[in-house]
């Protein structure tokens, strides 16, 4: 069995004595109810920004990240845009409403705050951790007061059928998601229909002969190793530690096992 108070910590916050004591307890417990054991590594991270902003998004952390555009899964409300590096990386997957006027929980949240409300559709929303057995993460986790979407929610709210999605957090207002794969296997999003939209691949074409011409002159520098300052405009990011991990309800207890892994090539994609 893994023993998480045991494994090393990343991070230069200084806690409470309060946190430190509630966090070993509820490693420990973590481990023995066997959450330790069956969740591992970020899947994805989604993200919502404004309608017509998406394209912009793509060709920005085309230039400045390993990140290529993939696909984009065509739903009744909204553009998924999923961007890969590998399948050893967190896919991002950039959620865009095609009416300005969509309305559902996410925005509300942001209707709450005066900045938020002037970018209703522009906010990271939470991460997609990998598991072995879902549906008992689940349980466990309903033990533990998470509430979760019904399958019904997620078709209403355009969201993959295939992941377990929490509720907001009532403490970070961001969502956590649950989803199986196979060993070696490719993720796979049960949601919409997959096309290549020209607009999008173009824009990471641009992205990536940009940065290769800078590359060739040996005055680029890769700026983003993880993924704070894109988070960071788009309404309410998480805060990020030196570590690279979001300080979320699960980031507080975060462990080595689900780091986000460094990519190892700038043109390293798993189409």
């Amino acid at each position: 069995m893994l023993c998480s108070t045991s494994m090393p910590r990343f991070g230069d916050k200084k806690n409470s004595d309060f946190f430190e004591d509630y966090l070993q307890r509820l490693l420990e417990e973590r481990d023995r109810s066997g959450l330790t054991e069956m969740i591992g590594e970020i899947e994805a991270l989604m993200i919502s920004v404004e309608p017509g902003n998406s394209v912009e998004y793509i060709a920005e952390l085309a230039l400045m990240t390993p990140y290529q555009y993939l696909v984009t899964l065509d739903s009744e409300k909204h553009l998924t845009h999923v961007l890969r590096i590998d399948m050893n990386s967190p896919d991002i997957l950039l959620r865009e409403p095609k009416n300005p006027e969509y309305s559902d929980i996410f925005r509300s949240l942001n209707d709450l705050y005066p900045v938020g409300a002037k970018r209703p559709h522009s906010r990271y929303l939470g991460e997609i951790l990998l598991c072995t057995d879902r549906h008992q993460v689940v349980a466990l986790q309903q033990q533990r007061e998470f509430r979760f979407f019904q399958v019904g929610q997620l078709a209403e709210l355009d969201l993959p059928l295939n992941v377990s999605l929490s509720k907001p957090s009532p403490y970070t207002q961001n969502i956590v998601g649950y989803m199986e794969r196979p060993v070696n296997g490719i993720r796979v999003y049960h949601h919409g229909e997959c096309i290549i939209l020209a607009a999008a691949q173009s824009a990471n074409d641009r992205g990536k002969e940009m940065q290769e011409r800078l590359a060739s002159r040996n005055c680029f520098v890769r700026l983003i190793t993880w993924l704070p300052v894109f988070t960071a405009r788009i309404g309410k990011p998480p805060s990020w530690n030196t570590s690279g991990y979001p300080a979320t309800t699960i980031g507080a207890a975060m462990t080595s096992r689900t780091r986000i892994h460094p990519p190892t090539s700038p043109r390293a994609c798993a189409r």
